[in-house]
């Protein structure tokens, strides 16, 4: 709810800072900033920051349980501590109950053929059966 709320904010915060240079007549400065992805990449990075806290902290060994359903050379491992790289972040969705690739291309802004193939390429490194992959995702953390 607070990141919610954070973001009403920065919306706010956007709307005021285009009225004031609409109100200055800075055209050529707003036509800058519209055409520049800056905002809507940091924002993202943002958003990837929170996801992976948030769902750290609900799943702490996820990484470590993920890595340990691949074969040795499959494994994936962040570079920060933290974070998780895009192929853990696809499967932390489905651990989470989305399934549906263009859902998951949504959330991640990418497109629905790279997500599958990320899962494809991911699925065909299992040490077991390939097709009953997802469902032990689902299933890492569970208490047992």
């Amino acid at each position: 709810m607070s990141l919610c709320s954070q973001y009403i904010d920065k919306l706010d915060d956007y709307r005021k800072m285009v009225n004031k240079k609409m109100k200055n007549k800075e055209l050529e400065d707003l036509f800058r900033i519209s055409k520049s992805t800056e905002l809507k990449e940091k924002e993202l990075e943002e958003l990837y920051q929170n996801f992976d806290s948030v769902f750290l902290h609900l799943f702490p060994n996820f990484v470590n349980d993920f890595n340990a359903l691949l074969q040795d050379d499959m494994q994936v491992h962040p570079k920060e501590e933290n974070r998780l790289t895009t192929e853990i972040r696809i499967f932390a969705l489905i651990r989470l109950g989305i399934e549906d690739s263009s859902k998951i291309a949504e959330f991640l802004h990418y497109s629905v053929n790279t997500i599958y193939n990320y899962r494809a390429r991911i699925k065909n490194g299992a040490l077991d059966n390939r097709e009953s992959f997802e469902r032990r995702i689902k299933q890492l953390g569970n208490i047992q």
